[in-house]
C-alpha cells in the first residue's frame, strides 16, 4: 500500500505522542516509509484511514504493540559501555550502602530495558563484585514500552551476537548454551522484574516506586527537547534523595535543569539528584 507524505506524518505525530520517539522527515520518508507500508499491507486493513483509526483509538492492542515494535529501536548487547557498570559496583553501590538504612533494598531501574541485556549485565557485575549483595538486598527492575521485548527479557534467551562481549568464563558461569542460543540461568532471571511501561507516561513510572539508580541509555537521543525535559523531571521524581542517573555517552541533562549534579566518577559521567 502506497501512503502519502501527509499520512506518514500523521503516523509519526501519533508515535511521538505515544512513545516520545520523534522521526525527522528524512528518517520518516526515506527509512521508515517502506517498513510502514509493508506493515499496513500485512495487516487486515484495506486502506490507510481504517488502519489509522483503529491504531489511534487503540481498538486493537496487538496492532498497536506490533506497530510500536516496528518503530522503537531495540539494538543492544551485553556489557555495552561496560565502564558504567564498573563505576556502579566499585563506586556508586558502596556509596549508597553507606547512606541508606541497612534494612532497605537498593533499587535499580533500567528504562528502557529492551530485551534485558542491560539489566542482566548489571546483575552479573553485582554478582561478580560479590560484597554488596552479601550485605543487603538489591532489586533490579526493567521496563520497556515494547511488550515483545519484555517477553524476550523474561525468557532470557540470546544469540551469539548479543553475548559476544562477555568473557567465556562468565558465559559458562551465568548462561546455559544449547548449541545455538545462550539462556541466562534461572537463579538470576527469577530474581528480576520486567514490566511493560512507558517513560513518557509519568503515572506509568510513578507506580513503580522509587529508585536509587536509573539507567536510561541511548533512548533520549530519539526524543525532542520538550519530551526529554519531561522525562528528566519524571526520573527526578522517582529517584530517591542522592540517587544516580546514568545516561548514554551522547546524552546529557540540560544545564539549565537544576535537578541533578553532574559528577565524573572514573571514566563515567553520572547525574546525582540534588
Amino acid at each position: 500500500m502506497k501512503i502519502s507524505d501527509e499520512q506518514l506524518k500523521k503516523l509519526r505525530d501519533f508515535i511521538a505522542v505515544k512513545t516520545g520517539i520523534y522521526m525527522d522527515d528524512n528518517k520518516l520518508l526515506n527509512i521508515y516509509r517502506k517498513k510502514i507500508e509493508e506493515f499496513i499491507d500485512n495487516s487486515s486493513y484495506k486502506n490507510f484511514e481504517s488502519f489509522y483509526k483503529i491504531l489511534i483509538y487503540e481498538k486493537d492492542k496487538k496492532l498497536l504493540q506490533d506497530f510500536i515494535s516496528l518503530i522503537t529501536v531495540n539494538e543492544t548487547y551485553f556489557f555495552r559501555e561496560k565502564y558504567q557498570f564498573e563505576v556502579l559496583v566499585k563506586n556508586i553501590l558502596p556509596m549508597l550502602d553507606e547512606i541508606r538504612p541497612k534494612n532497605e533494598a537498593i533499587k535499580i531501574l533500567s528504562a528502557p530495558c529492551s530485551s534485558g541485556e542491560e539489566l542482566y549485565s548489571i546483575a552479573i557485575y553485582i554478582l561478580e563484585e560479590g560484597k554488596i549483595i552479601k550485605k543487603r538486598d538489591i532489586a533490579l527492575v526493567g521496563i520497556d514500552i515494547d511488550k515483545n521485548m519484555i517477553e524476550k527479557a523474561k525468557k532470557g534467551i540470546y544469540g551469539k551476537r548479543s553475548v559476544s562481549k562477555i568473557p567465556q568464563n562468565l558465559l559458562n558461569k551465568y548462561f546455559v548454551f544449547d548449541g545455538k542460543n545462550y539462556k541466562i540461568k534461572d537463579e538470576i532471571s527469577k530474581n528480576m522484574t520486567f514490566e511493560t511501561a512507558n517513560v513518557v507516561d509519568f503515572y506509568s513510572l510513578k507506580r513503580l516506586g522509587n529508585f536509587d539508580v536509573i539507567f536510561s541509555r541511548n533512548m533520549l537521543i530519539y526524543f525532542d527537547d520538550k519530551t526529554r525535559r519531561e522525562v528528566f523531571a519524571s526520573f527526578y521524581s522517582i529517584l530517591k534523595e542522592g540517587g544516580f542517573l546514568f545516561l548514554g555517552h551522547a546524552e546529557k541533562v540540560p544545564e539549565d535543569m537544576k535537578l541533578f549534579e553532574r559528577v565524573k566518577i572514573g571514566e563515567a559521567i553520572v547525574y546525582r539528584k540534588v
